[in-house]
């Protein structure tokens, strides 16, 4: 609601100013100079005085031409709905407007000329969608040596913004475009995300940036761990061969899970669980086959799985890991990944209704709890529906 109200308000200024201009461009341009941020400066011995306390603000709903109001309402139509949803109406109208002042008081710290536009007030948006939903795919139209649609991951899409930014302005400061007022508002947004994060004022996702970053240890330690037991599981293998006859199968088995082990300690998640995803196809449909990894081998498995959106196989990859490890630190968030698996992707809501209810009854923390009944509201909305359908 507060994102599509904004974009009103600048398109709203944008046509009064444009009728204006065309009844007195005088008076159009004496409103721009009243609301365009700019600071004090002095010449020829005189002080004139351009700055006013509004102008931060003022500035964020006026545009120089179309092409300018319609960059930054398209990157405000495609970022603001998802920050909004995570700050809350209130929270995210008072983000959008302190990012337009901190943009403004970035470029009058640095700048001489005065500045318009929503551009820093949108790039503090932006910077904050960064680190709230670094691995979403933006849709986008792309016209460079090819033409077409691509889905770019918004990480390269906003990174490559930030990086324009700072190179133009290091390279062409004088290039008339307020780049230093973006970058201001790309690192408000940045900075407030990471605060909220970090004291958990908002709650954590497995896909945000703090999560990804607190994984970077992990698979530090797991590298370690995994380089430690393939040379535990050779010299087993080892053994095993002077003991005992080689079953075909299970050396089949024993090379897919070093193999998988190998390239997890690589860093190469993506083929690992490619690797993986081979191995269940081969050997899935043997019950006893040892195909559950260990603890963290399993979790970044499924982990990786469910980011690139192959949530079934990762469904089956996390409850391969509960069953082995059913006291998990991390059991209850699995099972909400889980049972949203098992409502949107399978078409059994009952089923996941069943299964967080279950879950409730045991012992459980009060964040998880927010978790699990939170997602069982979501379902239980779809469910009666469901029922009218069936009935008809």
């Amino acid at each position: 609601m507060v994102t599509h109200a904004l974009i009103a308000l600048n398109l709203g200024v944008f046509v009064a100013m444009a009728i204006l201009g065309a009844m007195d461009a005088d008076l159009a341009e004496q409103v721009n100079a009243w609301g365009a941020v700019g600071r004090d400066f002095e010449y020829m011995g005189e002080v004139y005085h351009r700055f006013g306390i509004w102008q931060p603000i003022t500035s964020a709903f006026l545009h120089g031409g179309f092409m300018h109001i319609f960059g930054n309402m398209i990157f405000l139509l495609v970022f603001g709905p998802s920050v909004e949803d995570r700050f809350g109406r209130l929270g995210f109208t008072l983000f959008y407007f302190g990012g337009a002042v901190m943009s403004g008081l970035a470029h009058m710290a640095v700048e001489m000329n005065p500045a318009i536009g929503a551009s820093g007030a949108v790039a503090a948006v932006s910077g904050a969608y960064l680190v709230l939903f670094p691995r979403t795919r933006i849709k986008c139209f792309v016209i460079f040596f090819i033409i077409g649609v691509f889905m770019i991951p918004s990480w390269w899409l906003i990174g490559l913004y930030i990086i324009l930014d700072l190179f133009s302005h290091l390279i062409t400061p004088e290039n008339g475009i307020a780049n230093v007022a973006h970058l201001g508002g790309y690192a408000m947004g940045i900075a407030v995300a990471f605060f909220l994060l970090g004291t958990k004022i908002l709650k954590h996702e497995p896909y945000d940036m703090l999560a990804i970053l607190k994984q970077r240890k992990r698979r530090r330690e797991f590298a370690n761990a995994t380089r430690i037991h393939d040379q535990q599981m050779s010299r087993i293998r080892a053994d095993a061969r002077e003991m005992t006859p080689i079953d075909p199968r299970a050396e089949q088995i024993a090379r897919s899970r070093a193999e998988i082990g190998s390239l997890l300690g690589q860093g190469e998640q993506g083929r690992a669980a490619d690797a993986y995803v081979r191995m269940l196809e081969e050997f899935g449909h043997d019950e006893q086959a040892p195909l559950t990894l260990h603890r963290d081998a399993q979790y970044q498995i499924a982990n990786t799985l469910y980011q690139r959106e192959d949530r079934v196989t990762a469904a089956e990859a996390f409850e391969r890991l509960l069953r082995s490890y059913p006291a998990d630190p991390e059991r209850h968030i699995i099972r909400v990944l889980i049972a949203r698996t098992r409502a949107w992707d399978q078409g059994d809501v009952a089923g996941a209704i069943e299964m967080l209810e279950a879950q409730l009854e045991e012992s459980i923390d009060k964040e998880s709890e927010n978790l699990v009944r939170d997602e069982l509201e979501k379902f239980r909305e779809h469910t009666p529906s469901t029922e009218q359908e069936s009935n008809t």
